[in-house]
């Protein structure tokens, strides 16, 4: 009987010590109140501190006195989602570029960046750039490509650019300014640098891919002749911008909703289970990275069985061993396939365990758009490859990717909702006194 009347006080003084954590005695805190499941975290520190004296004068040392203790303004979680807006928009432009064959219409790089032809001779100078390069000799000589073509091209490879710079004024500004202000934890602060650095390498990742695509002897290597930039730099390229996006957004909704109570026995699991499927839809979009540099989608257009066979003809036969899950287009989409239909079944698996356990709302609602959301983004890819690669639902599938991705991060936060994690310690502990 002992050992069950301490585990009884143990349990009530650790719920008390969460509920004490919101600001008010326990005593004077209802332990089941359903509404607080729903509400916002607030950063306590920075409001009460805001709330002191002195007016909009003291705001700013205000601010920066929370920054101290480890608290960022919200201002700065937004600034990190809208630029994490920024990423997306930009990927999904590159996927653009890619299916277009814009991305190596334009052949020199600079780092300040490249105007806009103003008149004819600029253009006609670009055009013959471009005609002096494996792409327009081998695709387009004598097929009557003329510069309205050329045009069209060059503008999504541009605008690719472009925005990728206007990225870095995006983020690199507002944080100058965070930082000048004092509004950037230290605990942020080596985060917040590693993806300026990281933002700033994605251009010369980007010129590094372009680069392989121009060189005349990595062409001559590319079996059937046909210019294409190199799949492992674009899966390095395509890698660094889900990592930017996932850390920006990860971030962004850790300054908004920070963890101020670990997690209960409740979701620990439930959380691990989801940081393993974000580890299979990251491997899944890398693969795919692969798939598109060696331009597989366009081999085999039928679901589920490719020529007719489960297993197509040409599979696994590259030696080394190891080429055959990055140069052979027939194991690459087979890979593709089968770590996409593993996804689902696995958030499907998720989904249905679930249902038995007691989750706050918003858990509930972030594993609901995880199973929706990896069975939306197979049905794009069926119908990408059925229809052949046209260029709207390879777009679609891109930005599907990274979708699912960002309902990955959601569900991974929502596990540690501060007030949720909280009252469900709470229940936890009434529970063991009512049956101590």
């Amino acid at each position: 009987m002992m050992p069950r009347r301490l585990t009884a006080i143990a349990a009530r003084n650790f719920a008390s010590a969460a509920l004490s954590r919101l600001g008010r005695p326990a005593a004077a805190r209802p332990l089941c109140r359903p509404t607080l499941l729903l509400q916002k975290p607030q950063p306590r520190r920075l409001c009460a501190t805001l709330a002191s004296p002195g007016g909009a004068s003291s705001s700013t040392s205000a601010v920066a006195a929370a920054a101290a203790e480890g608290v960022a303004p919200r201002a700065v979680g937004w600034w990190l989602i809208g630029t994490s807006g920024a990423v997306f928009t930009m990927v999904v432009v590159g996927g653009i570029t890619r299916l277009t064959r814009s991305g190596l219409s334009m052949t020199d790089w600079r780092p300040q960046g490249k105007r806009w032809p103003r008149d004819a001779a600029e253009w006609e100078a670009e055009f013959a750039r471009y005609r002096e390069f494996p792409e327009y000799q081998r695709l387009h000589a004598g097929t009557g490509f003329a510069l309205d073509d050329f045009k069209k091209i060059f503008f999504w490879e541009w605008a690719h650019r472009m925005l990728g710079r206007s990225i870095g004024v995006i983020f690199g500004a507002p944080l100058a300014y965070f930082a000048l202000r004092g509004q950037i934890p230290r605990a942020l602060a080596p985060r917040l640098g590693g993806l300026f650095v990281l933002g700033g390498s994605q251009g010369l990742v980007g010129w590094w891919m372009v680069r392989s695509g121009l060189d005349q002897k990595k062409v001559d290597e590319i079996e059937g002749g046909i210019p294409r930039v190199s799949p492992y730099r674009l899966a390095a390229h395509l890698t660094c911008a889900f990592a930017i996006f996932t850390g920006l957004l990860h971030t962004g909704l850790g300054v908004l909703q920070p963890r101020l109570a670990a997690p209960p026995a409740a979701l620990g699991p439930l959380h691990a289970r989801i940081g393993l499927l974000a580890c299979l839809v990251g491997t899944t979009a890398v693969s795919g990275a692969f798939v598109a540099g060696m331009q597989a989608g366009y081999a085999f257009n039928t679901f589920p069985l490719m020529e007719g066979r489960v297993i197509p003809e040409g599979y696994m036969e590259l030696r080394p061993l190891y080429r055959n899950f990055f140069e052979s287009v027939p194991s690459v989409q087979l890979h593709h396939r089968a770590l996409a239909l593993t996804t689902v079944s696995s958030a499907a698996a998720l989904w249905a365990s679930a249902q038995a356990l007691p989750l706050p709302p918003q858990v509930r609602l972030a594993v609901d758009l995880l199973a929706i959301g990896s069975a939306a983004q197979l049905s794009l890819g069926v119908a990408t490859v059925v229809h052949c690669v046209p260029v709207e639902l390879g777009s679609a599938h891109q930005a599907g990717a990274l979708t699912l991705f960002s309902l990955m991060i959601f569900a991974l936060h929502s596990c540690r909702v501060p007030h949720a994690t909280t009252q469900l310690v709470a229940r936890w502990g009434q529970r063991r006194l009512a049956h101590g």
